[in-house]
């Protein structure tokens, strides 16, 4: 994709990267600033600037900025790194000009005061309590490691800072440190998605071009000298399982050793993939504290283990120094380079195939080394990379001085002191005269432009067929990367349900044999309720084998054996809903299958036959292909699939769930509740019902959200949604909710079910939840990889590959009256049915919610 890259007279550098037809644009904007910034005695005000930049700008005063984000169903951020701050958007590509805008008046006139500060500051205490005071292995590797490689301030001080010391800062030390590091000069704008270049440099003019400049200060001194011995430093921890370990070598500098990088690259790969000792020793490998190419000179190349018991650290040194020299040889590593390579191109195309991801690339490469065009490069570059290289890689790193950091159990947490530089905190420097940020009042140059016309979805190139044994071929076409995403569903059915705690190791045992027979690319399986779920991606060139190898799980490869699959200890599902909703659909099958005990254990083998079916099952392709010729590919891989019918589809059966189920939970503070029923019958993709469900809880501005903000505190979540729940349309509302507020909560939910009937959504709230929801659906398609999660679960539920695309715009046009028909109805059936689940549920709360008493005030 070609590149637009010009720099405004006050300095600051756009790249803009259109894709033609995209429906959603993202936005990001770099400045050249990050903790390795940081001077003495300001450790973490990077970061805790970064916070600052979302609460309040001079046409956006606190909370807008966000505001005006999530109404579209957008998504913004930011991060600290090492050597940058990012800032980034993504929203439809209506919104263009006012993402811009948004920047644009963070850029010129940013608002700080002691209320926002003081919040922050709130915020960044929690935030390093969870990721490193209260974690169990906190600051490992990162913030620890660089302090036992480096010894320089820039590199060894903790980016997260001392809450202490950070308290110390003012709103003027606030402006000093934007009128220093954030100049336009100092920052770069990029640009990508759905939108002609010329239109945007326009808007780009309009809006960033009167931002006066500044002088751009200059960079933090890094040089770092290479270490000229081995370093080591050990902490300890109370309550951790085992021993964690890390290796951190220096690696070279990619601004001038680029192939030499990349080497590094590939073998840190190489030690993810093959780990060390025969593969006894496990361990994790990659450029960067933070990932490759994400800062400037001096950064490192890490390896972790969590040690094995038979493992000392000292002995994991060795056998990672045993792998290092038996890669030296470009003849021993070259099988494992042919392997590596091309899987490491392919997740380069991956991952920057998606909107925001390329956005945030190609203006992370522009901002550190001034070359965005290098992200399509990166594929062919290390695609070209032979074994000798990454032997050289090899030899370097045995050659070379290491930094250890070990992390033992322990009676006490122990760490270093941190980093501090010598000197004084900075006295506070006043703004530049000619770029003082005007005092808080009436809007400055400019207010939030209007949102343009939305974009018309078009509809993808695709193929819909369905073969003799009663699976759906949907294959769509999207050359954004050379690769294909693949999702298929199975339909379990009843009889493979009754044995329901064995397809968890079913799933586990299809992984693993696929992982032996897929040369490239990724196949997992799971169960996901009452799903199977099989789910990869391959290289175009890759298509076939990934195919061979689906067919060769599907056809139950990995399943043989007749022992009973029954595993004693499987563990709960995942989250409380999954939880909930096991319950329920147990109490469901019993109702359907009538008296008996549970039925006796399976083998494997066939459980498979009943459980992995074709019939009703849905395989979607969407990627590099054509449509007309794969369905053919598909079918001829997959021949031989046959299995047995899951049992008779239940999908008009009754639902047969009324009444209450408490599940114990002593593991769970807080009591979480499920109310559900069967939907109205009725076109279940109505655009009316989408909408019907967003207005009562489906988005953050929704009644659920916004009425029951009497009763809200911290750990109170209510919000609605509908699915395909033991082959019946459900719609439901769940809640967690804290100690204290059990019936307060149960009556506020029963009293906005009964509201939809008699208050029918207004337009202004049906207004804002399309808008919402438009946009928000707009966003599967950033990338090939959202666009097939989306695709597969739509139609499993009965839904045709255009509704993804069409929904958008019938949300659009969907009239408040027929919004409020559908609501009337849509949610009645949570009256009949009660899942509870908690350590102590009291009695009342746990009874549906038609027996509730109608009136009176809300219990405590």
């Amino acid at each position: 994709m070609s590149l637009n890259r010009f720099t405004l007279p006050n300095g600051l550098r756009v790249v803009l990267a259109p894709e033609p037809g995209a429906p959603r644009v993202a936005v990001a904007v770099h400045y050249r600033v990050g903790f390795r910034s940081e001077p003495p005695g300001r450790e973490g005000f990077a970061h805790l600037f970064e916070h600052l930049m979302f609460r309040g700008s001079e046409n956006l005063p606190e909370g807008r900025f966000f505001d005006e984000v999530h109404a579209l169903g957008g998504l913004a951020n930011g991060t600290t790194h090492q050597d940058y701050t990012d800032y980034y958007q993504s929203v439809p590509a209506a919104a263009l000009e006012q993402a811009l805008f948004r920047e644009a008046d963070r850029m010129r006139a940013p608002r700080f005061t002691p209320e926002a500060l003081a919040f922050q500051l709130d915020g960044i205490e929690s935030e390093i309590r969870q990721a490193v005071t209260e974690r169990p292995y906190g600051g490992f590797p990162w913030p620890l490691l660089p302090g036992v490689l480096f010894d320089s301030f820039a590199s060894t001080h903790d980016g997260y800072g001392r809450i202490e010391d950070l308290r110390r800062i003012t709103v003027e030390d606030c402006a000093a440190f934007f009128d220093t590091h954030y100049a336009p000069g100092n920052a770069v704008l990029t640009v990508t998605g759905g939108y002609h270049p010329d239109h945007a440099r326009l808007l780009i003019e309009r809006h960033f071009g009167g931002i006066p400049a500044r002088p751009v200060p200059a960079g933090p001194g890094l040089d770092e000298p290479l270490p000229t011995a081995d370093r080591r430093m050990t902490c300890s921890e109370p309550g951790v399982p085992a021993t964690a370990l890390a290796i951190a070598h220096r690696l070279p500098d990619p601004a001038t050793a680029l192939p030499e990088y990349l080497a590094h690259t590939v073998l840190a790969a190489l030690l993810g993939r093959r780990g060390a000792a025969g593969g006894a020793l496990p361990l994790s490998a990659g450029c960067g504290f933070f990932g490759p190419l994400d800062a400037k000179d001096p950064d490192a190349l890490v390896v972790t283990s969590l040690l094995p018991g038979a493992f000392t650290p000292d002995a994991a040194l060795a056998a990672l120094q045993e792998r290092l020299s038996e890669w030296s040889e470009a003849r021993a590593v070259a099988p494992d380079v042919a392997e590596t390579v091309p899987g490491l191109a392919m997740e380069l195309h991956r991952e920057h195939s998606d909107l925001l991801s390329r956005c945030r690339a190609l203006g992370r490469l522009e901002a550190l080394f001034g070359r965005a065009d290098l992200l399509d490069e990166l594929p062919s570059l290390i695609g070209r990379l032979d074994p000798e290289q990454v032997a050289g890689a090899a030899r370097a790193l045995r050659r070379a001085h290491h930094a250890v950091l070990v992390l033992e159990p322990g009676p006490v947490r122990t760490r270093p002191e941190p980093v501090h530089g010598t000197g004084q905190a900075p006295a506070h420097t006043a703004p530049h005269p000619e770029t003082a940020r005007p005092a808080p009042g009436p809007a400055g140059p400019g207010s939030m432009p209007p949102l343009g016309p939305w974009p018309k979805v078009r509809r993808p190139q695709l193929s819909d067929s369905t073969t003799g044994r009663g699976l759906r071929v949907v294959a769509v076409a999207d050359r954004r990367a050379p690769l294909i995403e693949f999702r298929l569903r199975t339909v379990p059915g009843p009889a493979a349900w009754d044995h329901r705690d064995d397809l968890d190791l079913l799933a586990r045992r299809l992984t693993a044999h696929s992982r032996t027979a897929l040369p490239q690319g990724e196949l997992r399986v799971s169960a996901e309720g009452e799903w199977l779920d099989f789910r990869g991606y391959a290289p175009t060139a890759g298509t076939d084998a990934w195919l061979a190898a689906l067919g060769s799980v599907l056809r139950g490869r990995g399943a043989a054996g007749r022992e009973p699959a029954r595993s004693p200890g499987r563990p709960r599902p995942a989250t409380p809903a999954h939880r909930m909703d096991e319950a329920l659909r147990l109490r469901r099958l019993a109702a359907l299958a009538g008296p008996g005990g549970p039925a006796a254990p399976l083998p494997l083998d066939e459980l498979h036959r009943r459980a992995v079916v074709p019939t009703r099952a849905v395989f979607v392709a969407v990627g590099d292909l054509d449509p007309d010729l794969f369905p053919a590919r598909v079918a001829e891989a997959l021949s031989g699939w046959e299995g047995a019918d899951g049992g008779p589809h239940h999908r008009a059966a009754p639902w047969g769930a009324e009444g209450s189920l408490t599940v114990p939970a002593p593991d769970l503070p807080d009591l979480h509740l499920t109310w559900c029923g069967p939907e109205p019958a009725g076109d279940a993709g109505d655009p009316a019902r989408f909408l019907a469900t967003a207005v009562l809880g489906g988005y953050y501005r929704s009644r659920l959200a916004s009425r029951c903000a009497g009763i809200n505190r911290p750990g109170l979540d209510l919000y609605s949604g509908r699915d395909l729940f033991t082959g019946t349309e459900r719609s439901y509302v769940r809640a967690r909710v804290p100690e204290g507020l059990h019936r307060a909560a149960v009556t506020a939910v029963r009293d906005e079910l009964r509201r939809m009937a008699v208050d029918p959504p207004s337009a202004a709230e049906v207004d804002a939840a399309r808008n919402f929801c438009a946009g928000q659906l707009l966003g599967v398609l950033d990338s090939p990889s959202s666009l097939a999660d989306l695709l597969y679960r739509s139609i499993a539920a009965g839904r045709e590959p255009e509704w993804v695309t069409r929904m958008p715009g019938l949300l659009l046009a969907t009239a408040p009256a027929a919004v409020a028909e559908a609501g009337a109805g849509l949610f009645a059936g949570c009256l009949r049915t009660t899942v509870a689940l908690g350590a102590a549920v009291p009695e009342d709360v746990a009874r549906p919610l038609g027996d509730w008493p109608a009136g009176g005030p809300p219990g405590r």
